[in-house]
């Protein structure tokens, strides 16, 4: 899909995205839709687009065949019921990581 049509039929929180910096050195541009409330995340030096999960100190990146799908349509409009469970799988699978570490 051509990047200035999935760009526009987003509700961007921000319109030129926020700039983030998780790794020293590894600009990032973190793009969330206020209708759909999906989360994307492009490196500036090379253009490249994913889906993530944005938690308190990172963005996890989901799956490439969600990321090809989210970027391959248009905006939903809305939370679609299964990006919800996506997220919340990656919730728990995180949960459940960090618990084998703390035991």
């Amino acid at each position: 899909m051509d990047r200035e049509v999935w760009k526009n039929s987003h509700r961007w929180s921000s319109a030129h995205g926020r700039r983030v910096e998780i790794e020293p050195g590894k600009p990032l541009i973190q793009y969330h839709c206020s209708r759909c409330r999906r989360d994307f995340v492009e490196d500036p030096p090379s253009g490249e687009r994913h889906a993530v999960y944005v938690s308190v100190f990172s963005f996890r990146r989901l799956p490439d065949l969600i990321t090809k799908q989210w970027l391959g349509e248009l905006c939903p409009g809305a939370p679609l019921s299964n990006d919800i469970e996506v997220r919340n799988q990656l919730i728990e699978k995180s949960k459940r990581s960090q618990n084998a570490r703390q035991s």
